[in-house]
């Protein structure tokens, strides 16, 4: 069975979990699950651009490992403890890694596509990354994965990543390539769709 990253992210954002961030941030837990739909898909397209190139993938895959051997995935409710601010801190820094002066930029828009706070569409983001990274770091350590398996892997699922970004949450040119590829994945849709309903009305016509 191939490994998609997005699904495995989804699947660490447990009702519980979310319901967590939302005491947490001072937030509804549907305004957090909302802005979730944005920020997993936001952050793996980060990763997958960055791996694009050689030395961002070697990046990449040194932050995946590092996540992966923190322990942070078997103890995701330390965001909500002592140390929540020190590795809330650290997830800023990844994010800042990731997206560089875009960073900012994309706070801003996963804030006002979810109707969230600035402070808690960040908090969010420096959650997701260094959990994505460790889910990352994860499956190349048992799949015995180096910098250019991680690269592949990632380009890979691009097209299935741009199309899971939410309608109503404009990326523009946050990410190379993707606003075509989820163009393209939706045009595709569309026609498949349009197909469909012309094979039912001719049926429906002859008989």
């Amino acid at each position: 069975m191939s490994f998609n990253l997005l699904d495995a992210a989804k699947g660490l954002f447990t009702n519980e979990l979310v319901g967590k961030a939302s005491s947490f941030l001072g937030e509804s837990e549907s305004g957090v699950t909302k802005a979730l739909g944005g920020i997993l898909p936001s952050v793996i397209g980060g990763l997958i651009d960055k791996s694009s190139s050689h030395d961002g993938a070697n990046m990449i895959a040194n932050l995946a490992g590092e996540q992966h051997n923190s322990g942070l995935l078997g103890n995701i409710g330390s965001f909500f403890g002592n140390d929540g601010g020190g590795l809330l801190n650290k997830g800023a820094g990844l994010l800042s890694g990731l997206f560089g002066n875009k960073t900012d930029g994309l706070i801003g828009l996963i804030s006002n596509f979810a109707g969230v706070k600035s402070s808690s569409s960040s908090s969010l983001l420096s959650m997701a990354a260094p959990l994505v990274l460790g889910l990352l770091g994860k499956h190349a350590a048992s799949s015995n994965m180096g910098a250019s398996g991680i690269a592949s892997l990632l380009s890979s699922q691009k097209s299935s990543v741009a199309a899971a970004i939410p309608a109503g949450l404009n990326l523009g040119s946050m990410f190379s390539g993707f606003s075509s590829d989820a163009s393209h994945t939706v045009s595709h849709a569309k026609a498949a769709a349009s197909h469909a309903v012309n094979e039912v009305e001719e049926k429906a016509v002859v008989q």
